[in-house]
């Protein structure tokens, strides 16, 4: 799809210019026309897919929440202004900053005036476009409040960035103290023990226990770092290979849980992630056995999937939600029994919305005790690395003497 430099006009007689990616002239002129601007002269820029082939590795390869996040609320605006779907796509995809999500937008439209609906045609892009977006983007079309529910959508994926944000701003500290750490001991392994070996090596005398295993280990370090990382890197892709299949996933995913202090809060965010997705679907008015569905397919963790995939099933055999919550074991007594009063209250959206909120809390307190604690167990670890290799490079020195009248 190639790229046009404009100049522009508007009503007013003000020029403008700026950079378009259209597929002809004509989608050019349409384009700005919608913004009330008239072409006064456009040239084509370099092919637009060629520049990212020869320079992809400038061009972003994720899209992230945030931006997902303002896209739906342009379209959910363009929309409720009365734009049509193409045009919505048109106007967002040419103010999109991100080229990757820009390209998908371009191809979204494309798609739609094929023939498909908006929700058929996202459903084409999984990776860009989650199974929650498209389930919510399919609901509006249906029931003919499409502008509501990218507001829905646009919410739910606010409040995962907030989640993630919480969390990656918490452990910062701890994984920036332990890559230090590990930078520092290879470093030690690498220069300074092998210095430190050299001279003790003069005195021909018997080092201690501490400081021989110091040596192996920088021995090892030095003379076997070309066999060392192609297994680490072989078990790491092993590792990854099992976890893409069912069984490895189940069993890693299961690990998760049980990891002490983490695991619980891997279980919470997992919780938290499906009455979010659930309370996302139910407001933008997916039915309750069709939301389920969707928040167990949006599920990171499988053991939480196929737990909420069970309860689906027993809600359609005619099962109550809470009994069959309950039953599944995987829950906390709070979700049950908040979900138990929405059924018996009818304001099953609001019992799910505040569990949301709950979680949300929890989390974020979790999360900082969980940092608290790491604190000073890091200091105690960081502490005994120091104090080992100290031990280890000094403790020859201290019998020096005896050493050199040997």
């Amino acid at each position: 799809m190639p790229t046009y430099e404009y100049t522009a006009r508007d009503r007013e007689g003000n020029s403008s210019s700026g950079v378009v990616i259209a597929d002809n002239e004509n989608q050019l002129r349409q384009s700005l026309r919608i913004r009330e601007l008239f072409v006064t002269n456009y040239a084509v820029r370099a092919d637009h897919s060629t520049k990212q082939t020869s320079f992809s590795f400038t061009r972003p390869r994720t899209v992230k929440l945030n931006e997902m996040v303002v896209m739906s609320r342009q379209m959910a605006t363009l929309v409720r202004a009365g734009l049509s779907v193409v045009e919505t796509l048109d106007t967002v995809a040419t103010q999109t900053e991100n080229p990757l999500l820009a390209e998908a937008l371009w191809g979204v439209r494309l798609d739609v005036i094929g023939g498909d609906s908006l929700s058929m045609a996202l459903r084409k892009r999984p990776k860009i476009f989650t199974e929650l977006y498209c389930s919510l983007v399919e609901a509006g079309e249906v029931g003919g409040m499409l502008e509501h529910t990218l507001d829905v959508a646009a919410v739910e994926l606010d409040k995962q960035q907030n989640l993630r944000e919480q969390v990656r701003s918490a452990l910062t500290y701890p994984i920036i103290v332990v890559s230090a750490a590990v930078f520092v001991v290879i470093f030690m392994l690498t220069f300074i023990v092998p210095i430190f070996a050299k001279i003790y090596a003069q005195f021909n005398a018997q080092l201690p226990a501490v400081t021989r295993l110091l040596i192996a280990l920088s021995n090892v370090v030095l003379h076997w770092w070309f066999i060392i990382i192609p297994i680490v890197v072989a078990l790491i892709l092993m590792l990854r290979e099992y976890y893409r299949t069912d069984v490895g996933r189940h069993n890693i995913d299961a690990l998760k849980l049980r990891i002490p202090i983490l695991g619980k809060l891997l279980h919470k965010m997992a919780i938290a992630q499906f009455t979010n997705t659930w309370s996302g679907t139910t407001k933008g008015g997916i039915p309750i056995l069709s939301a389920l569905q969707v928040s167990a397919r949006t599920s990171q963790n499988v053991i939480i999937r196929d737990a909420v995939m069970g309860v689906a099933q027993d809600v359609q055999g005619g099962s109550s939600l809470a009994t069959s919550l309950e039953e599944k074991g995987i829950f906390p007594p709070l979700v049950v029994r908040m979900v138990a009063s929405g059924e018996r209250s009818g304001n099953l959206d609001e019992m799910l919305d505040e569990l949301t909120r709950f979680f949300e809390r929890d989390i974020e307190y979790s999360v900082q005790r969980m940092v608290r604690m790491m604190e000073p167990a890091i200091t105690v670890v960081v502490g005994t690395i120091v104090l080992f290799f100290l031990l280890a490079l000094y403790m020859p020195i201290w019998n020096l003497t005896q050493v050199i009248r040997r």
